[in-house]
């Protein structure tokens, strides 16, 4: 591609979103006309594809008429932005909006806005949703559109799109199908399927790899599903069981209409960088969450989460020295300190909140059920009494809170390639959620991260194509095992009054 902005092609005119446009091509636009608060299809596929939207910051890039702003808002979202460069697609927003309650309407903002030029903080949006604009971009816009979903997303968070028509269903799937029921039952399906507008402002179609691989470029991770939305489609039997296998993977990748991909940051590089990105993705933490971390070698976690608005941080280191192997805290990270400084946000009146302090794990200084998630990082197995210390990690988290423990794995058959001090205890698998239980947590997910592969010793280079080992090996049932290199083991204190439960 070019360099010179001269022989880009100009982006499409927002004066052809129309209010016109938006009421008669769009899907949806009848339950819109009718004041009717159900959403198209596609977009309730979106909002469960993002999961749960409470205490979360959502944008809404090219928000068209408002509805999925406003049902973000509606299912518990603190903050729901909806952009978009159409002076038309605001006002039909401002419109929806009026159909909320007021609580509900005082959480939602949309402004006019250009995908390409995010005015917005970093790091700020827990989920980004792209419905239904990807294909009205450029290359070159959709490549700064996405550096820019990158730079506000949080490093869990989640890239929802959506895109149609699949260029491979127009190319392949179509041309077969309408062939087929002329054959078989003497039926003629219209030649092209596009509508009105179609040719004007689709201008970079997608096929499910051109999509997954424009994604992996700009540094996301990405899942691409193939998807039909056919409103008022009512098959019976038979054409049900043909489009439900006809729509399945692979075969959807051809015969769905349209495509969803959900992205996330890609976490990739050296061992730390690959540690503090998966135990951010397992945790999520919402704004106004409190952490205790509870040793953190490299200083890596608390430094990253030092950074995100609206997270309290408090790191206890459980020895009394630097450890072996242990490294300077990264730059920017504040000095320790045995009280908070406070650090607030001018735009939105958030406050950050940093500590770092040394303790014994066993008693710690803080009161009953404090904070709502605490992570240690390879210390309960260098301690003497390990139940005793997860007891106390326990009391200060409130019910409900997570607690993450990330372990050496005694099953791992490499050696360790930062030699840390020798652990006081070995856990499995089994070992470590049995205390896990014992000391009133319930389990969620205790796994091995991370494959043996042969690699010298204090090798600090890049892990990615470990990554795509593991990836590989999960992919096959009972293949990956016990015997990656870490044990994470993520719990949740019990509620009182609940009974035990069980976990993988």
């Amino acid at each position: 591609m070019s360099d010179h902005r001269g022989e880009l092609p100009p982006p499409v005119s927002p004066d052809l979103y129309t209010r016109e446009y938006f009421m008669t091509d769009c899907d949806g636009y009848e339950l819109f006309a009718r004041g009717d608060t159900r959403l198209p299809e596609r977009m309730e596929e979106a909002l469960l594809l993002a999961g749960d939207l409470r205490g979360r910051w959502v944008l809404d890039i090219g928000c068209g008429r408002g509805e999925l702003t406003c049902e973000a808002a509606r299912r518990g979202a603190e903050r729901a932005v909806g952009i978009d460069y159409s002076p038309a697609a605001l006002d039909l927003s401002w419109e929806r909006a009026r159909m909320l309650k007021p609580e509900e309407r005082k959480r939602v903002e949309f402004k006019l806005a250009d995908a390409k030029g995010l005015d917005f903080p970093d790091r700020c949006f827990d989920v980004v949703f792209l419905v239904d604009v990807y294909e009205h971009l450029h290359p070159y816009e959709v490549q700064q559109c996405l550096r820019e979903i990158k730079r506000v997303l949080r490093p869990w968070g989640k890239l929802i799109v959506h895109t149609g028509p699949n260029t491979w269903f127009y190319r392949v799937g179509y041309p077969l199908a309408r062939l087929a029921l002329k054959v078989m039952v003497r039926k003629e399906l219209p030649e092209n399927l596009r509508g009105q507008y179609d040719d004007i402002m689709h201008v970079n179609e997608q096929s499910p790899l051109s999509l997954w691989r424009g994604l992996q470029k700009e540094g996301f991770e990405a899942t691409v599903i193939p998807r039909s939305f056919l409103p008022g489609f009512r098959p019976n039997l038979w054409k049900r069981l043909a489009t439900q296998v006809l729509f399945a993977r692979p075969f959807g990748y051809v015969f769905c209409t349209s495509l969803m991909a959900v992205a996330r940051p890609a976490v990739r590089g050296r061992e730390l960088d690959i540690r503090t990105g998966r135990i951010l993705r397992a945790l999520e933490p919402p704004r106004g969450c409190k952490i205790l971390l509870v040793g953190d070698r490299e200083g890596d976690l608390y430094g990253t989460l030092s950074e995100l608005e609206g997270i309290e941080t408090t790191w206890v280191e459980p020895f009394t020295g630097s450890p072996p192997g242990h490294q300077p805290v990264k730059e920017g990270v504040p000095e320790a300190s045995s009280s908070s400084q406070p650090e607030p946000d001018p735009d939105h009146g958030m406050v950050q909140r940093v500590s770092r302090t040394v303790s014994d794990p066993a008693r710690l200084p803080f009161p009953d059920e404090f904070f709502h998630v605490v992570v240690s990082q390879f210390a309960l197995d260098r301690l003497e009494d390990p139940e005793t210390a997860l007891r106390e990690w326990v009391r200060v988290t409130r019910p409900g809170g997570k607690v993450l423990l990330l372990l050496e794995n005694g099953d791992f058959p490499g050696w360790e390639t930062r030699p840390l001090p020798a652990p006081s205890s070995i856990f499995h698998i089994k070992e470590a959620r049995e205390l896990i239980r014992a000391c009133g947590l319930k389990p969620i997910t205790v796994e091995s991260w991370l494959p043996h592969l042969p690699l010298p010793a204090l090798y600090r280079g890049d892990l990615t194509p470990l990554l795509l080992w593991e990836k590989a090996l999960r992919r096959v049932p009972h293949l990956m095992g016990k015997k990656g290199r870490w044990l994470a083991a993520l719990a949740i204190k019990r509620e009182m009054g609940t009974k035990r439960g069980s976990g993988r």
